[in-house]
C-alpha cells in the first residue's frame, strides 16, 4: 500500500491493488497509511539531521571507516513544482487576524498554491582521468542541433506562478536534456548507482538532507567529487556549505540555451556556433565580451516590453558573469567529471509524475511524506528495505492501545 500510494495517485493505487491482489482497499486508507509511514520516515530523517548538526565540522567531513569506496561521487540538485493547500486556510479566520499583511510575513504562506519541491541526486559514477581534454572540439550535434533551440524556448517560458528560491528562470524539458546529453561523442562518466532526496522544505533544511544522505553513502571518502547544477545562487550556496570538496560545475545545457537565446538578437546561427565552441572550450570571458558588445550595439530593452529579444542578452550576461568560474569544461572532462545535469532533470520528472498536476492539491504533511517515500523508492541503495525492518520491529500490536492509554492519562 505504501509503495503504491507513493508511486501512483491514491485512487490508482487502490485500483491497482484490487486488480493485482483481489483485495478492496479504499484510497483514503492508502492515503492514511502513506501519511503514517511517511511521517515516521521523515521523523527518522530529521533525527539523523539533528545528530549531524551536533557533530563537529571535522567529523562531518570525515569518511566512514570500512565504508564503500566510490570512484566518482556526484551531487546534483534542481527543483520541481507542486500545489499545496496552505493559503486556502487563510480565507476567513487567518485574514480576520491581520489580513493579507500578516499572511505575507511568511514566504511559505504566499498567495499562491504553487510550491517548489527540492530534488537531489547522489550519484556513484565511474570514469577515466585523461592527460588532456579528451574532446576539445564541440560535437556537431551541440553546435548545430535544433534541440538546443527547443531547450532555450522552454527556458524562456513564464514561471511567475512558481514561488521558488531559484535565482534563474531556466526550466528545461527533461526529455530534451536527456536526448541532447546522450549525443556527446566521448566516453562520459558512467552511472553506477543513484540515490534520490526530495523535500518540500526550504533550501537551508534541504542542504542538510543532502549532506546527511551523502555522508551515509560515504561521499566523504571519495577523492573525485562534483556538484552539478544550473545557475541558481542557492545551489552554489549549498555546495559551499555542505560539499566544499566537490568541484562546482554549471550545467552545460543551460549555458548553451542562454547562448542560443541571446544570439537571436544577432540573427542567431553563426553567432551561436561561435559562442557554443567558446563555451565548450571554457572561454567564457570571451563570450561575456561579445555579449557586452552586443548590448552596446542594440541598447537596453524597454521595461514595458518583456518579449523584447534584448532581454535575453541581459539575462545571458548575468548568467555567464555569475557562473563563469563554474564553467571550465575542458578541465572537468579531463578529470572525468560530468558536465550536464541530465540525471537530475530526469529524476525531477519522476518526482513530478507523482506530485505535480493541476488537479493535485496537497496538505503540507501529506506532500512531505509522499516526496520522502517517492525519493526512497527511486534510490538504488534501497533505504526503505532497512527502514521497514526498523519500523515493523516497533509494531508489536499494542502500540495503539498504549498511545490511547497515555492520552487518557494526560487528560
Amino acid at each position: 500500500m505504501v509503495w503504491a500510494g507513493s508511486s501512483l495517485s491514491f485512487e490508482m493505487a487502490a485500483e491497482a491493488i484490487a486488480q493485482f491482489t483481489g483485495h478492496s482497499i479504499s484510497a483514503a486508507r492508502i492515503r492514511r497509511q502513506v501519511e503514517q509511514v511517511g511521517a515516521a520516515r521523515t521523523a527518522e530523517r530529521d533525527q539523523y539531521i539533528e545528530d549531524l548538526q551536533q557533530m563537529t565540522l571535522p567529523d562531518r567531513r570525515s569518511a566512514i571507516e570500512h565504508g564503500s569506496t566510490l570512484e566518482v561521487a556526484v551531487v546534483m540538485m534542481d527543483g520541481g513544482r507542486y500545489q499545496r493547500r496552505d493559503h486556502f486556510r487563510r480565507r476567513g479566520g487567518n485574514q480576520a487576524r491581520g489580513g493579507d499583511q500578516a499572511a505575507h510575513k511568511d514566504p511559505e504562506e504566499a498567495q499562491t498554491h504553487w510550491r517548489e519541491s527540492k530534488v537531489g541526486c547522489l550519484l556513484s559514477m565511474s570514469s577515466e582521468v585523461h592527460s588532456d581534454d579528451p574532446c576539445p572540439e564541440i560535437p556537431d550535434s551541440f553546435a548545430h542541433a535544433s534541440v538546443v533551440r527547443e531547450i532555450a524556448k522552454t527556458s524562456e517560458k513564464d514561471v511567475s506562478n512558481v514561488t521558488s528560491s531559484q535565482d534563474e528562470l531556466a526550466l528545461v524539458d527533461e526529455n530534451l536534456v536527456d536526448s541532447f546529453a546522450s549525443s556527446i561523442d566521448y566516453e562520459a562518466p558512467k552511472l553506477l548507482e543513484r540515490d534520490v532526496v526530495a523535500s518540500g522544505k526550504d533550501t537551508y533544511a534541504f542542504g542538510f538532507q543532502l549532506e546527511e544522505r551523502a555522508r551515509r553513502l560515504n561521499f566523504n571518502g571519495c577523492s573525485r567529487q562534483a556538484f552539478v547544477a544550473d545557475g541558481a545562487k542557492t545551489n552554489w550556496r549549498i555546495q559551499r556549505q555542505h560539499f566544499p570538496r566537490a568541484t562546482p560545475i554549471a550545467d552545460l545545457i543551460h549555458a548553451l540555451a542562454y547562448a542560443w537565446s541571446a544570439a537571436q538578437v544577432d540573427e542567431g546561427k553563426v553567432t551561436y556556433q561561435k559562442w557554443a565552441q567558446l563555451i565548450w572550450q571554457g572561454d567564457v570571458a570571451e563570450v561575456i565580451e561579445h555579449l557586452q558588445t552586443l548590448k552596446e550595439i542594440h541598447g537596453s530593452p524597454p521595461d514595458d516590453s518583456p518579449s523584447d529579444p534584448r532581454h535575453q542578452v541581459e539575462r545571458a550576461l548575468t548568467y555567464f558573469r555569475n557562473n563563469a568560474v563554474h564553467m571550465n569544461y575542458p578541465a572537468y572532462r579531463q578529470a572525468g567529471l560530468p558536465i550536464t545535469s541530465a540525471h537530475i532533470e530526469s529524476t525531477v520528472k519522476q518526482i513530478n509524475r507523482r506530485i505535480k498536476g493541476t488537479e493535485k492539491f496537497w496538505r503540507r504533511e501529506t506532500s512531505e511524506s509522499v516526496l520522502q517515500l517517492r525519493a526512497e523508492y527511486l534510490s538504488d541503495s534501497h533505504p526503505m528495505e532497512k527502514f521497514w525492518l526498523r519500523y515493523l520491529a516497533n509494531q508489536d500490536g499494542t502500540n495503539r492501545y498504549q498511545n490511547a492509554s497515555k492520552l487518557l492519562q494526560s487528560t
